[in-house]
């Protein structure tokens, strides 16, 4: 996801937030231990061992959205909050100190709301999606890791392929509560975004300590959601490859 699309959205809806400028986002305390819990996040460490080549995968009968099993439910927003749950949102304003997390949380709202408004129409794959959230997630553990934007051209052939897996896992969201599909999707789309930002802010004003506090982060989320390094994971047109 390329800084002149993705990113480029929270970069400007960042600029309206002063007091939480991106040096200031270096001092987040990152504990991938809720990462580890969500369950569809866990769902792509169960995926890894089982996706196809996007060569090998139908497409063509991909569900009506909201009959999608992998539609995390719609998000409203009202003001500066969305009508749905916002757990997800709340665990990830606990990210910054706490005299900012106010802040951060209407960060993170406009962040998801600009994400939804934009998705569908820049990469043509679908919002309040599993499989959206994830890859946003993955796509921004990748600029963290690599200091570099996820390329554009990979980024629905990941979608699919995740996608067309998941969706025979129905298993994997039995007994699942729309109050945790939608929290999981705010989780991977927010803490995703925030990664690739930093990544851009990165590499407007280098910094070798907050190059090497963003590779950890990286690297913790790809073990977290993948059970692997991230050197063993490939973003190709064919969909992610595991080394």
């Amino acid at each position: 996801m390329s800084t002149n699309k993705i990113t480029a959205i929270a970069t400007l809806i960042i600029l309206t937030f002063a007091n939480l400028n991106a040096h200031a986002f270096f001092i987040i305390d990152f504990n991938e231990k809720w990462l580890r819990e969500d369950a569809y996040n866990r769902a792509m460490n169960q995926a890894k061992k089982n996706l196809r080549p996007l060569s090998e995968v139908e497409t063509d009968d991909s569900p009506d959205v909201k009959t999608d099993i992998l539609y995390t439910g719609s998000l409203v927003r009202v003001g500066e909050e969305f009508i749905a749950d916002m757990d997800g949102v709340s665990q990830l304003s606990q990210l910054f100190p706490p005299e900012r997390r106010p802040e951060a949380k209407r960060m993170f709202v406009e962040i998801i709301d600009k994400f939804n408004a934009s998705v569908e129409n820049l990469y043509q794959v679908s919002k309040e999606n599993v499989a959206t959230g994830l890859i946003t997630l993955l796509g921004g553990a990748y600029a963290a890791y690599h200091n570099k934007p996820l390329p554009d051209n990979v980024v629905k052939p990941a979608f699919l392929q995740a996608a067309s897996f998941l969706r025979k896992k129905a298993e994997l969201f039995e007994g699942k509560s729309s109050t945790e599909m939608v929290n999981s999707y705010q989780l991977s789309v927010g803490l995703g975004m925030l990664l690739m930002l930093l990544q851009a802010e990165l590499q407007k004003n280098p910094n070798p300590a907050h190059e090497k506090e963003l590779k950890t982060i990286g690297r913790s989320v790809f073990q977290a959601v993948l059970g692997v390094e991230p050197e063993r994971v490939s973003f190709t047109s064919s969909g992610i490859v595991f080394r």
